[in-house]
């Protein structure tokens, strides 16, 4: 899913005529003959009202630089939040690169507030602008360094504005420090503002934050521990990038809220939710109404991939009620967007994911491929800047298995170099898990991830238990346990018509006692069409019958898991869904069952 939106203000005039002369600076020279040098004397306050002057000026200049778009920007708007309309598609917008004009307006602003910051250091206001007016040219490093010099303004805006700038750096550990830091250091009440991500949440989520707050400061702290857990975009890249750049986002709406925007109109209640939901604005347009009127609108617009990564409520409390497909990150009507800047392009990948209990351990297998782009832009004819690999080039593509245990234990993890596709495993103790299977390449800014929550029982040593089915390629080397089959999984629960294929399942709680095992299997037509069935109801055509194959075999005479693999030739499937279905049968024991849906595409 794609998400694009972007905001209209509608004009404050007419139109506007911008004074571009600079402001009378009245100040006392003080000459010392000593040194040979002039030094000016300015009030303190005067120099900020010179630096406020001088921003709200540059903000209305360089409008006239925006992209014009013509046409009018009325219209129904997806939602609407205070005083802005709100559009999750804005078409095919992407980032240009600014004029040259506005580059240069910014520069000569950047020029005057370090001139004015050496005069007055511990101006808050002063030093968040000069921070973000970097950031806005790309300029992280200045951004980090102006930060870190932040003479006596306040210690938390301090780290805060660290945070902003490390996180645009991508270092999301060190800003996850120098948030803790600048949290710390505030006061109780915008402590937990910023902590607690009401916008961003459901109706289920805010009332389950709501409910911790008001139990104890541990108990939300754990929840909000869970809570950016289950939002990391990706386990593969160190830091938590979604829990960071909620705090940049509150950074950026203090850095904005007592200066002039592009919109033109006073920060309020609305900017600020729509920054902490949505992010700030990566580009600009500016329209008129078609007819006789000059009214102009600005229009904001966030990052063209945006996605949801905020989990469902309803997990943070009781994560056994996720459904299959709530941690995926492409919801329609997302109550927060984000773009990972090391992956923007983040798409679902539904490759396989089989359990193979074993007594109070479970294995758990996942595949992993890199998705195709399906994104809109991909195969445009104009650049796209968010996959240029820039300091991405040359990294290695990688792929990772993570087991996330929801007891707040350490996470289990296997990973590989080099490669986009394959099937990694790992095996943890029974219990509940949040399952992530990644991979990503940094080169081409783009990844795919399966991510499910999950719950292995113990099951007794002495209990047969059926595993998952995992579908392979056949090989003429069979293999004899799981971890040599894992090279040959085919990376999606799909085939092609007349494409041979094989199964392998793992049966444990066998060897205690003698006995003798029935295997069944079949495979059968699911989601048959409505004529179909119809069909088979009047008994005009007959129902499809499954194929079916079994065989005996004595149990094991030891302890011991149980592998098999088998090649199965079905040609003459036709495109469609099916299920694999395995049953085994022993005396006094009730049947075990496993099964794994399907399909098949034409060649």
């Amino acid at each position: 899913m794609k998400s694009r939106k972007y905001l209209s203000a509608r004009g404050l005039g007419t139109l506007l005529l911008i004074c571009a002369t600079s402001p009378q600076i009245n100040m006392a020279q003080v000459v010392s003959r000593e040194i040979d040098t002039v030094a000016a004397v300015i009030d303190s306050s005067e120099s900020q009202g010179i630096a406020r002057a001088a921003q709200a000026r540059f903000e209305r200049r360089r409008i006239r630089y925006f992209p014009l778009i013509l046409g009018s920007a009325n219209g129904a708007c997806d939602e609407r939040i205070g005083r802005f309309c709100y559009w999750y598609d804005e078409g095919d917008w992407y980032p240009r690169p600014e004029l040259v004009e506005a580059e240069e307006l910014r520069e000569e602003l950047l020029s005057l507030l370090d001139s004015i910051q050496a005069l007055v250091p511990g101006d808050d206001w002063l030093l968040g602008q000069r921070v973000w007016y970097l950031s806005e040219a790309r300029r992280w490093e200045e951004a980090l360094e102006a930060a870190r010099s932040c003479g006596t303004a306040e210690p938390w805006w301090c780290a805060a504005l660290e945070g902003f700038s490390l996180h645009g750096l991508e270092r999301y550990i060190e800003a996850d420090r120098a948030f803790s830091i600048a949290i710390d250091r505030m006061d109780n009440e915008q402590s937990l503002r910023w902590r607690v991500p009401r916008w961003i949440m459901d109706d289920d989520g805010q009332n389950a934050l709501k409910e911790a707050a008001t139990l104890s400061s541990e108990a939300l702290d754990n929840l909000l521990e869970r809570l950016w857990m289950l939002a990391d975009p990706l386990y593969l890249v160190e830091g938590n990038d979604r829990k960071t750049s909620h705090y940049a986002r509150w950074t950026v709406a203090k850095i904005r809220e007592e200066a002039e925007n592009p919109y033109r109109i006073s920060w309020g209640n609305d900017l600020d939710e729509l920054t902490i939901r949505h992010g700030w604005e990566l580009g600009w347009n500016r329209t008129s109404d078609a007819g006789f009127t000059t009214v102009e609108h600005v229009i904001g617009h966030k990052h063209p991939e945006g996605r949801d990564y905020m989990p469902p409520g309803k997990m943070l409390n009781t994560p056994s009620l996720a459904a299959p497909g709530d941690l995926r990150a492409d919801v329609e009507r997302p109550r927060s967007l984000y773009a990972p800047a090391y992956a923007p392009v983040l798409l679902p990948m539904e490759g396989q994911v089989a359990f193979f209990p074993r007594g109070s351990r479970v294995v758990v297998v996942g595949t992993h491929f890199l998705p195709d782009d399906t994104t809109r832009h991909v195969g445009h004819d104009h650049p796209i800047p968010w996959l240029d690999p820039g300091t991405q080039d040359g990294m290695l593509d990688r792929a990772g298995i993570f087991l996330v245990p929801l007891d707040g234990a350490r996470t289990k993890s296997a990973q590989i170099m080099g490669h986009t596709e394959g099937a990694l495993s790992l095996e943890v103790p029974s219990g509940s898990y949040v399952l992530s299977t990644e991979t990503w390449s940094p080169r081409k800014h783009r990844a795919g991830r399966l991510r499910m929550e999950f719950e292995s029982q113990p099951v007794p040593e002495d209990v047969a238990s059926l595993s998952d089915i995992l579908m392979l390629r056949p090989s003429s080397n069979e293999p004899k346990v799981l971890a040599a089959a894992l090279p040959q999984a085919l990376k999606k629960a799909e085939i092609l018509t007349g494409q041979t294929f094989a199964i392998a399942w793992e049966v444990s709680g066998l060897g205690f006692r003698s006995e003798t095992l029935l295997f069944e299997v079949s495979v059968s037509p699911i989601n048959r069409g409505v004529l179909r069935q119809i069909g088979e109801f009047l008994r005009i055509t007959k129902p499809a019958r499954p194929l079916r194959l079994s065989w005996e075999e004595p149990g094991p005479l030891s302890p011991g898991l149980l592998f098999r693999y088998l090649n199965l030739d079905l040609p003459d499937l036709k495109a469609g869904k099916y299920e694999v279905r395995m049953v085994l049968k022993t005396v006094g024991r009730a049947d075990a069952v496993s099964a794994r849906v399907f399909s098949v595409q034409e060649r």
